[in-house]
């Protein structure tokens, strides 16, 4: 298996699709232009004293436009990434003074910021002949030591943990000619403390998971085509009203229009549970809450170019299976609802180290059943924003906007509220890398005393590869969810530690630990737990 960590990986720079709504699409966007790259400068044996410096590549094109390469006995001036900028030892006119300020400038400039300065003052030759620069040129050099950006000499094209390590994969099965099947399974034992999240009555047990996964998927030229099929069982030692069977199927097509316009279309059917102690769980049933949901969308993409677009529509339906308590039916058809969405979205760059983004959604939640309280409403949201590449190292997206839902129960107060959307990634090095993230949504709640449910998440995540075969990883999160209409109000921690290691090429190993804090305020549930957790992976 090849070291990759040999040589740099090409790094494609993701558009975080922010979503009005708060939540995050990945999507790619155009690669941003290449960082300055090292290049040995010799100094011209000439008459004049000369300054290098690493500018931006504003300042190369101001200056390199104005101030090309002189000739002299020894040959020209090489201008790759550093630039000669010649000026007399004596003062002229206007165009010499403001080379010396040009100069001082920066140096001020470079007793901040580590840049790469040379300063050579070489005599003049017997004989020999000042030429006059271009008069532009001084004028070039101090408008670009005072805006330009710092030159990193770090290049864009580095590498990641996720470039380091190799999990285990499969080449896939070739059923026919444009055919593959991928199947994969993974199974896990977890040891949790609080299984049903009280704190009241604690009961721990351990749980077997086994989750066979399999994917077909066209092998053309152009458009792709995916059927993706999995499931999700859940088999408990002790408490066996626990136990429980999920699954989802999925049919994906992407079609491409043109060079860089695409169609994607989506559709499929989940049957999932609650988890335990969320907003979605009744917290007395004999067995987790259970529902069907088919989902479908439709997304155009345009990507690029200078201007970026991309339209989607979503709908999702979703209905709950009935329960009991204490061996009684439960019926749980109040909770089911219809939620349709569309958002659209455009980018533009304004250098390139940055692009702004503008984004509109509306939605649209419709509950089956109406009584005994109506619950429907619909909102829209915008957002707006910047994505931008502070260093090589690091990316920042950042978006602030407003979002609002209306019922059409007057008596419930309509959401109006700041949305947001932050995302940093940080590589220090090449086998470290450090993420935080922030976004709120508004989902529609389970609840008849809430129609609305307003979540804010924070996390933080640090990822580190020990070689090929292993990946750490370290997370720290906060979700914070308002009850709207209700006076409830969670506030949930969690963090957790994971390592993954390869053992052959299609066949690895994973270990993790995870703690978890509900603070439920006077209406909610109080509860903490620990899971501990050992599985295996396999890919075909």
């Amino acid at each position: 298996m090849p070291n990759r960590g040999s040589y740099q990986i090409n790094k494609v720079t993701s558009s975080h699709a922010t979503s009005a709504s708060g939540s995050a699409t990945i999507s790619p966007r155009a690669k941003l232009r290449s960082s300055l790259r090292a290049c040995s400068s010799t100094p011209e044996p000439g008459g004049n004293s000369i300054i290098q410096m690493a500018l931006s590549p504003l300042g190369r094109r101001l200056i390199l436009s104005n101030m090309p390469g002189r000739k002299s006995q020894a040959g020209s001036v090489r201008t790759c990434g550093r630039v000669a900028i010649p000026f007399k030892s004596s003062v002229t006119s206007i165009f010499d003074i403001l080379s010396e300020i040009s100069a001082l400038t920066f140096d001020a400039f470079s007793s901040l910021k580590p840049q790469t300065v040379r300063a050579i003052r070489i005599k003049p030759l017997p004989g020999q002949v000042r030429t006059k620069p271009k008069q532009l040129g001084p004028i070039a050099v101090l408008l670009c030591t005072l805006v330009s950006r710092p030159a990193f000499a770090q290049s864009e094209e580095i590498v990641t943990p996720f470039d380091l390590f190799e999990p285990e994969r499969g080449e896939g099965i070739r059923i026919s000619p444009n055919l593959l099947f991928f199947p994969s399974i993974e199974s896990d034992a977890t040891y949790d403390d609080n299984v049903y999240n009280n704190s009241q009555s604690k009961l721990d047990d351990l749980v077997l998971s086994f989750r066979p996964r399999s994917t077909i998927r066209t092998d053309l030229q152009r458009h792709e085509f995916s059927l993706t099929s999995g499931a999700d069982i859940r088999r408990y030692a002790d408490i066996k009203g626990e136990n429980s069977e999920q699954f989802d199927i999925q049919g994906k097509g992407r079609f491409d229009l043109a060079e860089r316009t695409e169609v994607i279309v989506d559709a499929g059917l989940r049957r999932g549970i609650e988890q335990r102690g969320t907003a979605g769980d009744q917290f007395l049933t004999d067995e987790p809450v259970a529902f069907n949901r088919k989902f479908g969308g439709l997304r155009v993409r345009r990507e690029g170019g200078f201007l970026e677009l991309m339209a989607e529509g979503r709908i999702a339906e979703t209905r709950y299976r009935d329960t009991k308590i204490n061996g009684l039916p439960f019926d749980l058809s109040e909770r089911d609802s219809t939620v349709t969405r569309a958002r659209i979205r455009s980018s533009a760059p304004t250098s390139h180290y940055s692009r702004v983004f503008v984004e509109a959604s509306i939605n649209k939640v419709d509950y089956s059943n109406s009584l005994p309280t109506q619950r429907d409403s619909d909102g829209y949201g915008v957002l707006a924003g910047m994505l931008l590449r502070l260093t090589s190292l690091v990316n920042l997206e950042v978006g602030v906007g407003y979002m609002r839902q209306k019922f059409d129960n007057p008596s419930v107060k309509d959401v109006s509220d700041v949305n947001f959307h932050l995302q940093v990634e940080w590589t220090p090095r090449a086998d470290w890398q450090i993420t935080a993230a922030a976004d709120r949504v508004i989902d529609p709640s389970f609840r008849l005393d809430a129609p609305a449910i307003v979540h804010s998440d924070f996390s933080l995540e640090a990822r580190k590869a020990l070689g090929d075969r292993t990946l750490v990883s370290a997370e720290l999160g906060i979700s914070d969810e308002k009850y709207q209409g209700s006076g409830r109000k969670d506030m949930r921690f969690h963090a957790s530690a994971r390592a993954h290691y390869r053992l052959i090429d299609n066949v690895g190993l994973v270990a993790g630990v995870g703690w978890r804090k509900q603070d439920g305020n006077a209406l909610g549930r109080d509860y903490a737990g620990i899971t501990v957790t050992l599985g295996v992976r396999a890919r075909f």
